[in-house]
């Protein structure tokens, strides 16, 4: 079934400091919120999915391989397994967070909120061990692979097997794609700023910026902009070639 989540909603842990947005077996989403200067993760690996970042306020400092580097709102982080990151906050800071596949991370959260060990596929690591950092993606705001269209930029973050990850910045009424589906991944979006107005399952949603919606496999869905234009990450798990249908869409 699909996920649609309105600001803020979904499932809280930690008193509500972590909210887990979905908790699919191709990807977990959580959207974390630090009040303060804090640790966040000791440097660890996982070896069978992916670990992502994307900063919606604030600052982090992010370690990847052996070098730490400082994040502001809209910096994204990509660690693919194999290597090792950690992370602390700098300030006040809120982010989402994406595990593709699962690797148990939403299992696991939900028992270390309950006090319980919460094991999933994560290793202590030393920084510096691992493959090499370079296999990593760090970016400021704004940065990726940006593809230009009549009215709509889409900015590649990453395209990798585990996760496909867009920001999308849509001019006021632009259409977006007819109603499809997808067999072979899940379809998410997280509108970051102004007004969407999303079809999903039949359903028409108007989604304004912290809402969470995620079309399963043979959901039917589309996501066009509403009359003020809208900004939102666009996430498929697993990968599936998507940044790569895109790249091809452009040059088309």
């Amino acid at each position: 079934e699909a996920i649609v989540l309105r600001p803020g909603e979904g499932e809280p842990l930690f008193g509500g400091r972590i909210v887990l947005k979905s908790a699919l077996p191709a990807l977990t989403v959580t959207e974390s919120v630090f009040p303060d200067a804090r640790p966040g993760a000791a440097p660890h690996v996982h070896r069978h999915h992916a670990d992502a970042f994307y900063l919606l306020d604030g600052q982090l400092a992010f370690l990847v391989g052996d070098e730490e580097r400082t994040l502001g709102t809209g910096g994204f982080v990509y660690a693919p397994p194999g290597v090792v990151h950690g992370f602390r906050s700098l300030s006040p800071a809120r982010f989402l967070n994406f595990h593709t596949p699962d690797g148990r991370f939403a299992d696991a959260l939900r028992e270390r909120d309950r006090g319980g060990p919460g094991p999933f596929d994560s290793v202590d690591a030393a920084p510096g061990c691992g493959l090499p950092a370079t296999n990593a993606i760090l970016l400021d705001a704004g940065e990726g692979e940006a593809l230009h269209g009549s009215r709509r930029v889409a900015t590649i973050k990453v395209g990798s097997d585990e996760l496909s990850l867009i920001e999308l910045d849509r001019d006021p009424a632009f259409g977006g794609p007819g109603p499809h589906t997808h067999d072979d991944h899940t379809d998410a979006f997280y509108v970051l700023d102004g007004t969407a107005e999303l079809l999903v399952d039949g359903r028409r949603v108007g989604a304004e910026a912290g809402t969470f919606v995620a079309a399963t496999p043979g959901v039917e869905h589309t996501v066009p902009s509403g009359p003020a234009g809208a900004r939102l990450l666009d996430s498929h798990a697993p990968g599936v070639g998507f940044a790569d249908r895109l790249r091809d869409m452009s040059v088309a």
